[in-house]
C-alpha cells in the first residue's frame, strides 16, 4: 500500500511512519509533506496514492489550500489536535481521523477501518470538510456545581487555576487552592472551556493562563510551567503541544 503523508513536525511525521511499519512493514511511504505549496505540486506530477494521512494545519497554511487548487480523489485519514467534539462527523463520511499525539492502537484502528472499508471511503465536498472541522465549539462551560461536605456550591470557571486527571478522577484546583471532583474528562473539559483561558498542557493537565507565572526550557524540546497554586509535581508541556501552546500564549 502506498501512503502518502502531511505532517509539519519532523519528530511527529517520523512517529507516524514507525507505526505505520509496525502496522505492517510492507507499506511504502511515498513522500513526507510539510507544506501547502510542496502538497500541491506533489499531487500535480504524481499518481494518486492508495492512502493520505493528513495533516490539517501545515507551515504555510491549511490542507483545503491544497484541495483548492487540486483535485483529491483519494482516501483521507486525517491527524489532528482538534477535539473529538469537532470531528465526530467524519465517521459519518466514511473519512477517519487520528488525535496527537499520536498512540498504536488508534493508528492500528484506523487502518484497519480503512483496509475493511477502503471501498467506501469517499471525500466528501471541500465546503462540507471545512464545515465539520471548523463548525462552532460546544458552549463554553461558565461554571460548575461541586459538593462540599453536605453542601453544593457553584465555582465559576475562571475562579479555577488548573484542572488534573489523577486516580481515574479529574479535580479542579482554584486560585484560592481549594480542590474539587468534576463530573468531566481532561478531554472533554478541553472542549468546553474557554479556550482563550485554559490550555491542555499534557493528557493529565489543564492550565489556566492566569496561574502561569514563569515558563522555562525543559528537556527535548519540551517547556516547564510555574503555576500558582504550586501543585505536587512539575507541570511540562507536552512536546507535541508546545508550538500550540506557544501560539495560545500570543494571541
Amino acid at each position: 500500500m502506498n501512503v502518502l503523508i502531511f505532517e509539519d513536525e519532523n519528530h511527529t511525521a517520523r512517529r507516524l511512519v514507525q507505526l505505520l511499519k509496525k502496522y505492517d512493514p510492507e507499506i511504502n511511504v511515498l513522500d513526507i509533506i510539510s507544506s501547502v505549496k510542496d502538497g500541491v505540486e506533489w499531487y500535480r506530477n504524481n499518481p494518486a496514492p492508495d492512502l493520505v494521512f493528513q495533516d490539517i494545519l501545515l507551515n504555510d497554511g491549511n490542507c483545503f489550500d491544497i484541495f483548492e487548487q487540486v483535485k483529491v480523489n483519494v482516501p483521507l485519514i486525517f491527524t489532528t489536535a482538534y477535539n473529538e467534539f469537532a470531528l465526530r462527523s467524519f465517521q459519518v463520511n466514511s473519512i477517519d481521523y487520528v488525535l496527537k499525539p499520536y498512540d498504536y492502537e488508534d493508528i492500528k484502528a484506523a487502518l484497519d477501518k480503512f483496509n475493511q472499508f477502503r471501498e467506501m471511503f469517499l471525500v466528501p465536498e471541500n465546503e462540507l470538510l471545512k464545515k465539520i472541522l471548523f463548525s462552532e465549539r460546544p458552549g463554553v462551560k461558565k461554571r460548575f456545581l461541586v459538593k462540599v461536605g453536605d453542601r453544593y456550591r457553584s465555582v465559576k470557571s475562571e475562579e479555577i487555576a488548573w484542572l488534573i486527571y489523577d486516580d481515574g478522577l479529574t479535580f479542579a484546583v482554584t486560585f484560592g487552592n481549594a480542590r474539587f471532583p468534576v463530573n468531566f474528562s481532561i478531554d472533554q473539559l478541553s472542549a468546553l472551556l474557554d479556550s482563550d483561558l485554559f490550555f491542555q498542557v499534557n493528557r493529565k493537565y489543564i492550565i489556566n493562563i492566569e496561574s502561569i507565572k514563569n515558563i522555562h526550557t525543559w528537556f527535548n524540546s519540551r517547556l516547564k510551567l510555574e503555576i500558582e497554586p504550586k501543585p505536587d509535581e512539575d507541570i511540562i508541556v507536552s512536546r507535541e503541544r508546545v508550538r500550540d501552546f506557544k501560539l495560545w500564549l500570543d494571541k
